[in-house]
């Protein structure tokens, strides 16, 4: 045991265990049923196969079956709360069950996973009981949303919108066009972000909830787009409003408040959308493994080159720590609202740089098949290729670098090193959860729960080396956890000596690279306390510190700290854990959910 008994201190759980049980069986039933939709992708007549996604994607159009997801399947219950007939109430559940289309393709993921949910999230925050009633309606009945968000001037800063809003005789006229929007050629609804007042202000934005069927086909067009460099099959086109008439009951919130449901909406994304597309991160590890064991002397596994083993076990570790920050950073908008902004900045900055590293070092594995296009090795291309244009936009990195840095010297005063321990169910794989209530969440610095689990980790580990020698993978797991808090110390001394705050330290590259290494300890942190909250569960996985030893490596690989001796081989439990989880057709996240055994 690396922690005795006695050091360690009571970790509360939320809610009941029948209730957590029954949450986590409705999941897993909804993955399944996702799964079995979809069918076999290796399947060359299944229309959701890997030969028809490629096909769509070559032609640069839209899966022909694509659309029969959210009327077959029903998948618009999951981006509906709970209170309205759908199936959101937990964040968790939602990013594993759309996590299965990014599985198959970003294309499907992005049209019809967080299309539609980027588009709803002001309506359920902000909207009016009508609204919010019409919006249900929609989604439930088949149908789909799309959003026109504002378009940044220059970055990922939006201060002036592609459309504007100003009073009519009957409502509102509006004006503008917006050259990309997923998903607006087979809209039912569509979410306008708009200037309203004319002026160039946060205030002068508000949000419009459209019917597109009741508009003036001579006002509001919907126009072809030209081919994409990526997301080729994902539906994306332009649309343009003349002096378009809208009622003025379309105005969601007020008229100034666009701005604030952008930042709650992105606050959202950036927590739970990297956990979307963690499944292409999944299906590019399956791949790999698929073509080495395929090419292995005999088919043997245990013939893996060691380079190859050290590939699959870093990649694994590395899908696991994004699985950790996603979790962490959405049950944090269940359990705490108010400091959901720093976990949901990190998570949206560091995921996708972990994923697209992956990536690349998978390539080693497949050779000179990393280049083919066909089959299994052209999904991987062009998941790779999408990577990128996943968190496009106000939830991708550069936009989530450009949240989390103004928070870090503000919440670099608070007192992380004397905290308290934070909530360990914040930690919790499965668990019940509060309500979820998207317009709760606060875009505004708070203390860093993952830190708080880094340093009370670091202590509890450092009570058990005086208490007892220890095994040598506890001696190598302290070394490495007492080097990132030592890490978060000096990062915290210098983040408390950024003098202001605000926006006035995005264009200091100094803090940026400051915030950068703060991200990756503070990924350290969610590993960690994921690891703690879960150590006493019999026969599991997460209880084991290999997989925590290797991520915690990589980390700090990264970081440039000391690694210490690796006399202990911890790499070889996860490379098990990766071969198990291919054969029994697993997900490679921290549920292992049953996928569809089609082989590959």
């Amino acid at each position: 045991m690396l922690i005795p008994a006695d050091t360690a201190p009571a970790r509360p759980r939320t809610g009941t265990p029948d209730g957590a049980d029954t949450a986590e069986g409705a999941v897993r039933e909804r993955i399944t049923a996702l799964e079995r939709f979809l069918g076999d992708p290796a399947d060359d007549t299944n229309p959701f196969g890997r030969r028809a996604l490629l096909d769509a994607d070559a032609r640069g159009e839209p899966l022909p079956a694509a659309d029969a997801v959210p009327a077959g399947f029903g998948l618009g219950a999951e981006v509906v709360p709970a209170a309205l007939g759908g199936r959101l109430e937990r964040t968790d559940g939602l990013v594993r069950v759309l996590r299965a289309l990014f599985r198959r393709s970003a294309s499907l993921g992005v049209g019809h996973g967080v299309g539609p949910l980027l588009a709803a999230l002001p309506v359920w925050a902000s909207g009016t009981a009508r609204q919010r009633r019409w919006t249900a309606d929609l989604l439930l009945g088949g149908g789909t949303l799309a959003v026109a968000p504002r378009e940044p001037d220059h970055g990922d800063r939006f201060a002036h919108g592609g459309f504007t809003a100003v009073p009519g005789r009957d409502g509102l006229l509006l004006d503008g066009r917006g050259p990309a929007v997923v998903g607006a050629a087979r809209a039912g609804g569509l979410v306008v972000h708009a200037r309203t007042f004319g002026g160039d202000g946060a205030r002068g934005h508000g949000v419009l909830l459209l019917d597109t069927a009741s508009l003036p086909a001579d006002r509001f067009t919907v126009r072809p787009r030209h081919r994409a460099a990526g997301l080729r099959s994902c539906g994306v086109a332009g649309v343009e409003a003349r002096a378009c008439p809208v009622p003025s009951g379309a105005l969601v919130g007020s008229a100034g408040e666009g701005a604030a449901l952008a930042v709650r909406s992105n606050l959202f994304a950036q927590a739970s959308v990297p956990g979307m597309v963690l499944g292409g991160g999944d299906t590019a590890l399956r791949t790999a493994v698929w073509h080495a064991v395929g090419r292995a002397p005999g088919g043997d596994a245990a013939a893996l080159s060691p380079q190859q083993r050290t590939v699959l076990a870093r990649v694994f570790a590395n899908l696991l720590v994004c699985d950790c920050l996603t979790l962490v950073a959405g049950r944090a908008l269940h359990l705490l609202p108010a400091r959901a902004a720093l976990p949901a900045a990190v998570t949206g900055y560091v995921v996708p740089r972990l994923l697209r590293d992956s990536a690349y070092d998978l390539s080693t594995v497949l050779g000179a098949r990393f280049h083919c296009d066909e089959g299994a090795y052209g999904v991987f291309r062009g998941y790779l290729r999408d990577l990128p244009l996943t968190g496009a936009g106000h939830v991708g990195g550069t936009a989530s670098q450009s949240a989390l840095v103004p928070q870090l010297p503000q919440a670099a005063r608070r007192p992380w090193s004397r905290a308290d321990a934070p909530p360990w169910d914040l930690f919790a794989v499965g668990g019940g959860l509060p309500a979820l209530d998207v317009g709760r969440a606060v875009p505004r610095a708070g203390a860093d729960p993952s830190a708080a689990a880094l340093v009370s980790v670091a202590r509890l580990l450092g009570a058990a080396d005086g208490h007892r020698g220890g095994s040598r993978t506890g001696l190598l797991l302290r070394e490495l956890v007492q080097g990132l808090a030592g890490e978060l110390e000096r990062l915290r001394a210098r983040l408390r000596a950024v003098p202001g705050g605000g926006t006035t330290v995005l264009a200091d590259p100094r803090v940026q690279a400051l915030a950068d290494r703060y991200a990756l300890v503070s990924a350290g942190g969610a590993c960690l306390g994921v690891w703690y909250r879960q150590r006493d569960a019999p026969g599991s996985f997460l209880a084991e510190p290999a997989w925590l030893v290797e991520a915690l490596v990589g980390l700090a690989h990264r970081l440039g700290l000391p690694l210490p001796g690796r006399g202990v081989p911890t790499a070889e439990p996860v490379v098990r854990e990766v071969l198990d989880r291919y054969h029994s057709a697993r997900s490679y996240d921290l549920y292992g959910d049953r996928l569809y055994a089609d082989g590959l």
